[in-house]
């Protein structure tokens, strides 16, 4: 049975014929009506504009499941030690990525195009309506496709790096292999920047709560903010070439960060000062918050496994590993599985003595429903649902029930201080920002006095510790051109020290992660996969694959 989905307001209008009506999540639509038959309203066109946003956590796809393939063998993300690494996290730990492996293509690559797809084919019914729908009205339903359109590019360029430019209907992902690819600048110049221009526009500021969760304009300045933050870094081309980006681009990221911050929609980070006993998680534990601004929720309840609606990703981010962490045989998390996707050691460390954000975000151990206190190595809390590991009466392992939120007030601030100090260096103001995330962790605050380069490690870490777990390392060691050195370098090993009721005395070798290979540089961005290279005679292979 459908369990009741109320506070997740974005993923399905349910349109009924005879009438209209907008409840959101409260039940699943899909089949119900077909799209020609929707009615030629604002509720018909926003009901077209909903699909680019389940597809980001539909089934497997994506943030549902395989996205955090990209994670792997980063400093920040391994998976569980084996002895043997097979599976489908093992081209990623082994650095064996090659254009036939199936996860990335099915799972990633073929779901971004899809998002594409979707966008595009919306924009051009809601274009062509004639109904009772005004010309306002189509112009921001049209302003929120593009702006999930410049995502789905956004992932694509940073992962696959020259692209196909597609802004029209298309019926067929084949049909790719009859546009030629198109160097990466050119995708953020003429499809992502012209996007999100055009949202900032149209969106409004807000909307009321039966709408939550879809994007305003303060999604869209944050999300432009970030793309000139990573044009104006370096970035891994299809012909194996690392480039250095304009750095005139940072003013550019500075000033759209700046006009997030001060948005005029109500979202604000959650500081020290709210009556919460860690105002850091509460974006994990409040849908759709005052401090998210690209958050994406889905339908659970409807069974597990390759069938679910909710988020398969909470059972790849459970590890069954308790002893070696803990010492001895204490009892496990529910739903503890293989670990696919959990922390190193290196970014366990990471986080400074006494912080917040790693009291939520670093998961060892909790009290479950029966009320005994269970233990894990550590885990992604972000990406874990506390229904299963808590083992609530009805869990089911692979059918998490949480939203992963991507972008965050929070994003604004360290976009930023880190723009704002490769322009004017370590001003009060940018500063501030990092402050602000601070406090609200417990830390002190950073004095001002301090050089470019200081200021610019310490925002490279805090922006590490702060986004943990949301999808993001992989991409930013790119763009700052410290992956290979880093990924190369991470701790591998746990020690007792790690764990102050470590149970079997000193112990200094814990392996609990996978230990990868060294980081090659082609890696940097992925293959096309190989079913797509072979419908254009004229595509050629990224570098190294």
């Amino acid at each position: 049975m459908l369990k009741s989905m109320n506070y997740k307001n974005i993923v399905f209008c349910l349109l009924m014929l005879g009438g209209v009506s907008c409840n959101f999540l409260e039940e699943d639509p899909k089949g119900y009506i077909t799209e020609n038959d929707l009615p030629q309203t604002y509720e018909g066109a926003l009901s077209l504009a909903m699909a680019p946003y389940e597809n980001w956590v539909s089934g497997g796809n994506l943030f549902g499941r395989w996205f955090y393939l990209w994670e792997l063998g980063t400093d920040d993300m391994s998976s569980q030690e084996r002895p043997e690494i097979s599976g489908p996290n093992a081209n990623y730990l082994l650095h064996t990525a090659n254009p036939d492996e199936y996860f990335y293509y099915n799972g990633i690559w073929g779901p971004l195009w899809k998002g594409v797809a979707d966008c595009n084919n919306a924009m051009d019914k809601i274009q062509k309506m004639d109904g009772e729908i005004t010309d306002e009205e189509k112009e921001e339903i049209i302003g929120e496709l593009k702006t999930n359109r410049a995502l789905y590019y956004y992932f694509l360029v940073r992962m696959f790096g020259d692209l196909p430019k597609v802004t029209q209907p298309m019926n067929l992902l084949s049909n790719l292999g009859e546009i030629p690819r198109s160097d990466a600048m050119e995708i953020y110049n003429e499809i992502i920047i012209p996007d999100l221009k055009d949202a900032i526009e149209v969106l409004p500021e807000s909307y009321g709560t039966s709408y939550a969760g879809r994007f305003t304009k303060t999604s869209a300045n944050v999300l432009l903010a970030e793309v000139y933050l990573t044009m104006a870094g370096w970035r891994y081309t299809s012909a194996g070439q690392l480039l250095k980006g304009d750095s005139e681009l940072y003013r550019y990221a500075m000033a759209y960060a700046d006009s997030a911050i001060n948005n005029n929609g109500g979202f604000e980070i959650f500081t020290e000062n709210e009556e919460y006993e860690n105002p850091f998680e509460q974006p994990w534990r409040q849908h759709f918050s005052k401090e998210s601004l690209i958050e994406f929720g889905n339908l659970s309840g409807l069974g597990k496994g390759a069938q679910a609606e909710g988020l398969q990703l909470v059972a790849e981010t459970m590890d069954h590993g308790a002893g070696k962490f803990w010492g001895g045989n204490p009892k496990k998390f529910h739903g503890s599985a293989t670990g696919m996707y959990i922390p190193t050691p290196d970014l366990f460390r990471a986080f400074e003595e006494g912080d917040k954000r790693k009291d939520f975000s670093m998961l060892v151990k909790a009290v479950d429903a029966k009320g005994d206190t269970c233990y894990s190595p550590p885990i992604y809390h972000k990406l874990c649902d506390p229904f299963i590991y808590r083992g609530e009466p009805g869990f089911q392992a692979a059918d998490g029930d949480i939203n992963i939120v991507l972008y965050r007030i929070a994003d604004a601030l360290l976009i930023f201080a880190e723009a704002s100090n490769e322009v004017n260096g370590p001003t009060a103001k940018a500063v501030e920002q990092i402050n602000k995330l601070r406090r609200r962790g417990g830390l002190t605050d950073l004095s001002t006095s301090m050089t470019k380069d200081q200021f610019r490690e310490i925002i490279w870490k805090e922006r590490r510790v702060e986004t943990n777990g949301e999808g993001k390392r992989k991409f930013d060691l790119v763009r700052t051109n410290r992956l290979k050195q880093l990924a190369d370098a991470r701790d591998i090993y746990y020690s007792s020290s790690d764990n102050p009721e470590y149970a079997n005395g000193q112990k200094d070798d814990i392996l609990i992660n996978t230990i990868c290979l060294p980081y090659p540089q082609h890696e940097y961005i992925w293959p096309i996969p190989r079913p797509d290279m072979l419908l254009h005679d004229n595509w050629k292979q990224n570098y190294g694959y």
